[in-house]
């Protein structure tokens, strides 16, 4: 092939089915990230100038997209920089999760905007009560609470982009979610409530700019979300994380484990931050009171967060050793009272990690607090849209 002809192969018009399937993806980015330029939205499709100007001119035409100035005028030489957005309402991502009986219902945008938040107390007894961490006897619920949802804001069920079922137990792939997706007519994902939080750190919140980091989740249970080389590590079996079945002390006869070990960390940690406070406070507290008090400085359950950093941190140390992650980002719904949590935590990886790991690895407060698991549920699907278009 000659210069020439090489030249006009270049800048050949693209077909029509490429126009339109650059189209869709010009769309998802959009409607995905927010406002973005021309050339920033051809280096995050990784398509060419001339594909995106030809795509964009068809979507303006329609009236899929707007073109605006970004900013007031600069004194500087030349245009301003104009910005591309998706017109018409915005996509949306429900997640639903158990809290105790209550079953808990959140919506947001692709962008992590809240849209609403519902908790409907489940009723009756039986497999709802027995199961309290299986999702499946009440996803029939959940369908009708995120309807019902779309229904009172407003949010046709066209613009649901996906729905993510948080699980607070391993292996979520095994959630029959099949029912669910039928109810709703919408994409339906189970995560590991973990693993959720550890994508909305690493997408919104501590984990921005770190290729490497583990992220413990503790406000309600323990485990841990790994994300290595920027994405999610979920392991072979979907085990990757699960801290809470590490094993940490020698129980030929003690009780058995959910996960069917015995001694793993959930055993010696107790079934919630309730029952684990209260060996420093004889009168039971709610979460808030406990928090308040710890923040406050309180000495007896200050130590108690202090031996929870450090018994934690114990395992997290060897995974440290074994992995070399850049950081530990530690679940920041408790606020100031998760300082001296940290310290437990960076006490244990100081004195049992590998000198070289103690010494790089990072130990972070989470910037997210409870919206953690929510927004990890949208990066999760946004994720999902870019890698479907």
């Amino acid at each position: 092939m000659t210069d020439t002809s090489k030249l006009h192969a270049n800048l050949a018009i693209p077909s029509t089915s490429s126009l339109r399937t650059a189209q869709r993806r010009l769309l998802a980015l959009l409607e995905v990230t927010g406002p973005l330029t021309r050339s920033e939205l051809a280096n995050l499709a990784r398509l060419p100038l001339t594909t995106v100007a030809g795509a964009i001119g068809e979507l303006l035409g329609q009236r899929l997209v707007l073109e605006r100035e970004s900013g007031p005028r600069s004194h500087q030489a030349g245009r301003p920089p104009r910005t591309l957005e998706a017109t018409g309402p915005p996509r949306v991502v429900a997640m639903v999760a158990r809290r105790d009986s209550d079953l808990h219902l959140t919506v947001v945008t692709l962008t992590g905007e809240l849209v609403a938040d519902r908790t409907e107390a489940l009723s009756g007894s039986g497999p709802v009560k027995q199961h309290f961490h299986d999702p499946e006897p009440v996803l029939p619920a959940a369908g009708r609470l995120v309807l019902g949802t779309l229904n009172e804001t407003g949010i046709r069920p066209a613009r649901l982009a996906g729905v993510v079922v948080s699980v607070a137990r391993p292996r979520p792939q095994d959630t029959d979610i099949t029912p669910l997706q039928a109810q709703l007519e919408a994409p339906v994902v189970a995560e590991n409530d973990a693993n959720l939080g550890a994508l909305g750190e690493a997408t919104f919140g501590a984990g921005r700019g770190l290729d490497s980091f583990v992220y413990v989740m503790l406000g309600h249970g323990i485990g841990a979300g790994m994300v290595f080389g920027g994405r999610l590590h979920r392991g072979a079996a979907g085990f990757a994380g699960e801290l809470a079945h590490v094993q940490v002390r020698e129980q030929e006869g003690g009780p058995a484990c959910a996960c069917g070990g015995r001694g793993c960390l959930a055993m010696v940690m107790g079934p919630s931050l309730h029952e684990f406070v209260s060996r420093a406070w004889a009168q039971r507290l709610s979460v808030p009171e406990v928090l308040s008090l710890a923040a406050d400085r309180e000495p007896g359950v200050r130590r108690v967060f202090a031996d929870l950093g450090r018994t934690v941190g114990r395992p997290l140390a060897d995974l440290c050793t074994m992995l070399d992650p850049a950081a530990v980002v530690v679940d920041g719904s408790f606020g100031a009272a998760g300082e001296p949590v940290m310290a437990g935590i960076r006490e244990a990886i100081d004195r049992h990690s590998a000198p070289a790991v103690a010494d790089s690895v990072r130990v972070l407060p989470g910037e997210l607090g409870d919206r953690a698991e929510i927004l990890g549920a949208a990066a999760l699907v946004r994720q999902r849209t870019l890698d479907e278009t």
